[in-house]
């Protein structure tokens, strides 16, 4: 198996990827070395992917050599890269990667690992529920940067819909010899049609990590992606993914239906003041996607023996995570909101009374 150790030429130091200057650079002397930046906007046909999976051989774990100290490194089936137990070096299995599906695309990483206490920091503050002790329990050797397998689609979609659209009238009517007006709504049959183009609609292929904190991560900019090349992974984790194209799929259209849906919503409320019961007869055509590694980095923090997990964005610091919510600041929420409460209706009270 081969595997590609990234040393400095001039020193012999260990070289990572750099996310300031997008480069490899040797942590000894500071020697750059210049990655590839070319674009890639290689997408597959869906049917084309079992066809794909029946020409990759079968692999549990990979055992290979270190080529700065000669140690012998295992890495589990999902991993592609590491750092040698022994002598520290960040070795990348490039034949690994290829042989799960090449990846189609990368996102390098642009935030430091340096920035993330800060990133933390900040949005830990702005959890007002949040105990207040949580600010001091950010610890930097917990943070891990990882390149993460997303599944990104493209396709079209065709809609026909049904729904009932509802507009408002007042009428008057008298009770106890008082006249009042009400709103009635008359609702009526709406039948229509529209169409849309999805691009670049992700969903992870990890599960490693929490779905619902990666889904919710998002921001990726993906117009950009570039071609894979194992050096942007030097100095950080990386791993293949686990969740097949198809399941993936199914929650991308999951997320394409909502998208519709609203749509069929806004067109049927631009002619009438109510929508209710939408169905939709959707045809999906013109599908495609993309094995893309997208940069994360994953920290956690332990706070009254229950572990919280915290995930930013490796390209942009846009952050998303779990935490614990403050009895005592919830029950303070509550009471402000009872006071004002009696406040107003102390007020409204005295108003009618004079």
């Amino acid at each position: 198996m081969k595997n590609e150790n990234f040393s400095c030429k001039n020193c012999g130091g260990i070289m990572n990827y750099n996310p300031k200057s997008q480069n490899l650079k040797c942590e000894n002397c500071g020697n750059e070395v210049a990655l590839p930046k070319i674009l890639s906007l290689n997408r597959h046909a869906l049917e084309d992917y079992e066809r794909r999976l029946k020409q990759l051989p079968e692999e549990k774990t990979t055992v290979i050599e270190c080529s700065s100290c000669g140690a012998t490194i295992e890495l589990s089936n999902e991993k592609a890269s590491g750092t040698c137990p022994y002598c520290g070096s960040n070795v990348v299995v490039a034949e690994k990667i290829m042989s799960t599906l090449e990846p189609d695309g990368l996102k390098p990483f642009l935030i430091e690992k340096k920035e993330v206490g800060t990133i933390f920091s900040k949005w830990i503050k702005g959890r007002w529920f949040a105990p207040n002790a949580l600010k001091n329990l950010y610890q930097t050797g917990k943070v891990m940067g990882i390149y993460l397998p997303y599944w990104s689609f493209d396709n079209s979609a065709s809609c026909e819909y049904w729904a009932e659209g509802g507009i408002d009238h007042t009428e008057e009517y008298e009770e106890d010899g008082k006249t009042y007006t009400r709103t009635e709504t008359d609702w009526y049959p709406v039948h229509g049609h529209i169409g849309n183009d999805f691009k670049d609609v992700i969903t992870t292929g990890s599960r490693s990590l929490e779905r619902r904190l990666l889904q919710n991560l998002g921001g990726f900019y993906l117009d950009n992606t570039i071609k894979f090349d194992s050096g942007y992974l030097a100095g950080y984790s990386s791993e293949i993914f686990k969740i097949p194209m198809y399941e993936g799929y199914t929650v991308a259209k999951r997320m394409m239906t909502n998208t519709l849906e609203g749509m069929v919503s806004s067109e049927v409320l631009s002619r009438y003041d109510h929508v209710r019961n939408i169905s939709m007869d959707i045809d999906w055509f013109n599908e495609y996607y993309r094995l893309l590694m997208l940069p994360v980095y994953s920290t956690s923090y332990l706070y009254n023996n229950q572990t919280y997990q915290v995930i930013i964005n490796g390209e942009n610091g846009a952050i998303t995570g779990e935490y614990p919510k403050s009895a005592v600041k919830i029950t303070l929420a509550i009471l402000a909101g009872i006071l004002v409460l009696l406040i107003i209706y102390y007020c409204i009270v005295n108003k009618m009374s004079n």
